[in-house]
């Protein structure tokens, strides 16, 4: 899991999504408090790739830290962009991630 936190805050940081879609699962399912329906393996990849585009044109840079989850334990991604915080927490199944939160809390 460990590794794969590593994988997920690198792509954050560097924009690079390819580290992140090698480790989902095929039945891999997002949910996020900004984003309005849960989203499958496909529609995640294509959300998320066209997110990181955006946010290069934009010049947008996220620091990232991988932090203790206090509400479910283990460990989690903070994102902080601009002073914004969210938390990305993942779930894996057999070594793939199986599903992606993001909160602001």
């Amino acid at each position: 899991m460990d590794a794969i936190l590593t994988d997920f805050a690198k792509a954050f940081e560097t924009l690079n999504a390819e580290l992140i879609i090698k480790h989902l699962a095929s039945e891999f399912q997002y949910d996020s408090q900004w984003v309005f329906a849960s989203l499958n393996h496909d529609e995640y990849v294509d959300y998320l790739r066209g997110k990181f585009e955006t946010m290069r044109r934009n010049e947008s840079n996220l620091k990232v830290d991988i932090v203790h989850d206090p509400w479910i334990g283990g460990k989690m991604l903070r994102l902080n962009q601009k002073g914004e915080i969210s938390f990305y927490r993942i779930r894996t199944t057999d070594g793939k991630v199986t599903k992606g939160d993001l909160c602001m809390f």
